[in-house]
């Protein structure tokens, strides 16, 4: 209080100063005129201090804040220090919104806040990847304007927390499964949080096939099996030539069901973390695909032109289990579904200086295209009928495909109709 007291003493004082002078030269008519010149002056200076304020206060920047002296030095360092609050407060809120836009684009879950007439207000990424929204077009558009879909359309027209699932049409075969949930945002917003559930739905629908196709594949030799066993418990004098054929079909559907056992259980050991980085050892591609070659001419026996193209002294860090598994699969396959006097090539060559190439090529019936992307889909069959007879599993290209992924590799498949497939793989090998 005393400083603004101080502020105002050198103008009284001027004033004091310039009536005595007046009073003194002119009597008290020279001290009204002295007096109010002073005063006039005074205020033409309060008036040009004030005129500096307002012009400041149409940017007030603390960097350009004017100075003077007196009462409104303390006038201007007081707004100079609220100005600089004031950047500092702004400063923070925005950081403190630039960490909470970073946390919803970072968000597992899309989130969509729509004004009281359904309009979008704000979203984040993900919810404009689940939704096949452009961010830059759909602000402060409404949302089921810009996606046709009734379900959604209904679901928003409800009030309080709900739930949708809804499938979302995309450039993708398979639809976008989204969980919605729908929640009251402030007074008359609401909320929309989606999640992708469409992984999930897929490992669910893809459980539930695996279980019905392993009970498909089981159930008809055991109803063999049941059947021949209950004839032979039925007629105990069965002539012997006849029991002899029912046995053999019966070892032939036992010898069947085991095939598929351990086909799953080698499936299974690919999949889990059996098979890790640190299992790996150092290999002879060549000497494993020379094994391959082999043991495909003793399951053709003869029925089949094998011929073998087979480079020497390439090596790889690998599983031997699992790679066996992978290439020989890929051979006995064109055994068992080529046919009889069909020409199948086996191939390690180098397709640069620092990968090599292992394929199986035949020229039998071929694959129709649409047929080539399920191909390593457990249990997937071209002719049901015809995979069975050769005694496939249906799962000698998934074991291939996952026993490959472990190499950190894949399957390559290339047929045509009438001209035959090539099955080939692409391996980081090394020279001797």
């Amino acid at each position: 209080m005393m400083n603004r007291l101080f502020y105002l003493l050198p103008p009284a004082l001027g004033t004091l100063f310039s009536a005595a002078a007046g009073y003194a030269y002119y009597g008290l008519t020279g001290a009204l005129a002295a007096t109010a010149a002073a005063l006039l002056l005074v205020g033409l200076l309060h008036f040009h201090q004030m005129h500096k304020l307002l012009k400041w206060l149409e940017q007030p920047e603390p960097e350009s804040i004017p100075f003077a002296g007196g009462l409104w030095d303390e006038v201007f360092s007081t707004l100079l220090k609220q100005s600089l609050a004031r950047r500092k407060q702004k400063r923070k809120l925005q950081q403190a919104l630039m960490r909470f836009n970073l946390a919803a684009e970072a968000l597992p879950t899309g989130i969509i806040i729509l004004d009281r007439h359904g309009r979008i207000e704000w979203q984040n990424r993900l919810s404009a990847t689940h939704f096949n929204l452009d961010r830059s077009q759909s602000s402060g558009r409404i949302l089921t304007e810009l996606l046709s879909l009734p379900p959604l359309q209904t679901f928003l027209t409800r009030r309080g927390e709900q739930h949708l699932r809804l499938a979302v049409p995309q450039a993708h075969p398979i639809p976008r499964t989204l969980l919605i949930t729908c929640c009251p945002f402030e007074k008359h917003s609401r909320v929309l949080i989606s999640q992708d559930i469409s992984t999930v739905e897929q490992i669910q629908t893809s459980h539930t096939n695996f279980v019905a196709n392993v009970s498909h594949e089981l159930r008809t030799p055991l109803t063999v099996i049941s059947g021949f066993l209950e004839t032979l418990h039925s007629m105990p004098d069965m002539p012997e030539d006849q029991r002899i054929q029912f046995l053999a079909l019966m070892q032939k559907e036992s010898s069947r069901m085991q095939s598929v056992l351990d086909d799953l259980m080698t499936l299974s050991k690919l999949e889990s973390s059996h098979h890790r980085e640190q299992n790996k050892t150092r290999i002879s591609l060549s000497l494993l695909a020379q094994q391959v070659a082999d043991d495909t001419r003793t399951l053709s026996d003869g029925r089949h032109q094998i011929h073998t193209d087979i480079a020497p002294d390439l090596h790889l860090n690998g599983i031997h289990t699992a790679l066996y598994s992978a290439l020989s699969n890929l051979a006995f396959n064109a055994v068992r579904y080529a046919p009889a006097g069909s020409r199948i090539t086996i191939r390690l060559n180098m397709e640069n200086s620092l990968q090599a190439r292992f394929s199986v090529a035949d020229n039998g019936p071929g694959i129709a295209a649409e047929h080539i992307p399920r191909l390593t889909e457990r249990f997937y069959r071209v002719d049901n009928g015809r995979s069975r007879q050769s005694g496939g599993t249906g799962l000698g290209l998934a074991i291939a495909k996952h026993a490959l992924a472990v190499h950190h590799t894949r399957l390559d498949i290339a047929s045509e109709v009438g001209k035959g497939s090539e099955f080939s793989v692409l391996f980081d090998v090394e020279r001797a």
